[in-house]
């Protein structure tokens, strides 16, 4: 007998942020899109704290800390949003009206006892991930309910993703155990999935667990990176898609803050758009768009306010060449460049190994590196806000702290990545961008390219950022 394989349902991966929720007819918007795509799909909806919920939350940890008189008030603000927009959104005849507002009051009595836990002891990166996560318990709850208490017959579950999510234990930026949440994923998510009695799951985003079941935050794009992480455990039994609901159409090429011009990229790679993400665009995060690349789940970016518009971004795993050799011109425009120089660097075997390993304990990020090819110096760019860190770790430490090393840091410096997957195996790019610059009058302070030759990364005085960028946008993107 002929064994027939049973063809993988289609699954949407939704996820709403903050914006998406804050008022009634946030709330209406969301569930026309909901009940858009409910026919024809399974849904996972993934949703962030309400807007401006997890700063006020991390101010109530920090004020607590220091015994603050405002912890109160606080606590106070954060109930009254949340009360408000549940009054104005679910029918207080309804029973999960009371429901609902049990759970509030659960959550922020809990939020309270955390508060005078924390004037106890030390500040701790733990406690603050356990404040933090309470924005999406609560809204993603509210969402849930709210779903359930309509006429149009949608049963929502909602599920605390640290019932799901196994992550290391690197509080306030923590990275998903992949194999492990899929295999609790694939337990607990699966069967709702299947089952008649749920139409949808409303997910937690933004937080997970430690196998010792310590509560852990993911991070700036953190909810972003929960949709991807749903989406890779249910690939081997669902077909899913990934939608990213935003303030903004998707990729543009270029960032409309600097750029005289810019176009939306409405067809990108995995590649491509990691690239976009690390230098400087800010719509989607590197790791959730590894996740998402690691088992070629389509992606879409899809502006909130307009969800049926043509105008959006499709992220795949596929490398598109077209006539546009460049995609994208980026930019950071405030960094710091750090600079050490020694003639001895050469004799000293380990000089790059040291560097990394006292930086990367201090969790500094390095946007950039470039090395002269006789090893007399070594240029690293880092976010303005960790120089004087870096400059007293450099000056203090056993290696670069000795005299024969010589620390320059200048402030005034941005990057400019010039970004697309038509550059490899195209000769001619980087004279291209030297000869724009050195025509323009723009001087070239450091430069980098990694061996993928997917970007080009050329360091530039501050002061000449926006030309820099404009001048290579019509040089490569105007003119095709």
């Amino acid at each position: 007998m002929m064994n027939l394989s049973k063809e993988k349902e289609n699954l949407i991966v939704m996820k709403f942020g903050g914006s998406c929720l804050q008022n009634a007819g946030a709330f209406s918007q969301t569930t026309k899109i909901i009940k858009n795509y409910i026919k024809d799909y399974k849904l996972v909806i993934i949703t962030s704290a309400i807007k401006e919920i997890t700063d006020k939350l991390i101010d109530f940890y920090k004020k607590s800390c220091e015994e603050a008189s405002e912890c109160d008030y606080i606590i106070e603000n954060i109930y009254n949003i949340h009360k408000n927009l549940i009054d104005a959104i679910i029918d207080e005849n309804k029973p999960e009206y009371n429901d609902t507002l049990d759970f509030l009051d659960e959550n922020i009595e809990e939020l309270s006892q955390l508060g005078r836990v924390v004037r106890l002891l030390r500040p701790s990166m733990d406690i603050q991930d356990i404040i933090a996560s309470y924005g999406e318990k609560m809204s993603t709850f509210i969402v849930s309910q709210y779903l359930n208490s309509q006429d149009f017959g949608i049963k929502s579950q909602f599920i605390s993703s640290d019932e799901i999510i196994i992550t290391d234990d690197n509080f306030g930026r923590a990275l998903p155990l992949l194999e492990e949440t899929e295999e609790l994923i694939v337990t607990k998510i699966v069967p709702l999935l299947e089952s008649a009695a749920i139409d949808l799951i409303c997910v937690t985003g933004f937080y997970g667990s430690t196998k010792d079941k310590k509560i852990t935050t993911l991070g700036r794009g953190g909810t972003d990176l929960t949709a991807a992480i749903m989406a890779y455990s249910l690939e081997p039994k669902f077909n899913p898609r990934v939608i990213y609901w935003k303030d903004v159409q998707g990729f543009l090429n270029a960032d409309p803050r600097i750029a005289n011009q810019t176009a939306l990229l409405k067809n990108i790679s995995y590649v491509e758009a990691k690239e976009l993400a690390f230098f400087g665009s800010k719509v989607l995060h590197p790791v959730c768009l590894d996740v998402n690349e690691k088992r070629s789940i389509p992606s879409e970016i899809r502006p909130f306010a307009n969800p049926e518009s043509e105008e959006f971004t499709t992220i795949t795993k596929e490398v598109v060449k077209d006539e546009k050799i460049i995609k994208a011109i980026t930019s950071i425009e405030r960094l710091s460049m750090v600079t050490i120089e020694s003639g001895t660097m050469i004799s000293l075997p380990g000089t790059v190994s040291k560097l990394f390993s006292l930086l990367g304990d201090d969790n500094i990020n390095i946007k950039f590196i470039s090395q002269s090819s006789s090893e007399n110096n070594i240029t690293f760019g880092i976010d303005i806000e960790d120089a004087m860190k870096v400059s007293f770790l450099l000056r203090n430490s056993e290696l670069f702290g000795k005299q024969w090393f010589n620390i320059k840091i200048d402030h005034d410096i941005s990057l400019i990545a010039v970004i697309g997957a038509g550059m490899l195996h195209t000769p001619g790019i980087a004279g291209k961008v030297f000869t724009t610059l050195g025509n323009n009058k723009i001087n070239v302070r450091a430069i980098a390219q990694g061996s993928s030759e997917l970007n080009i990364t050329i360091i530039v005085e501050r002061k000449d950022c926006k030309n820099a960028v404009n001048v290579l946008y019509d040089a490569f993107i105007n003119q095709g």
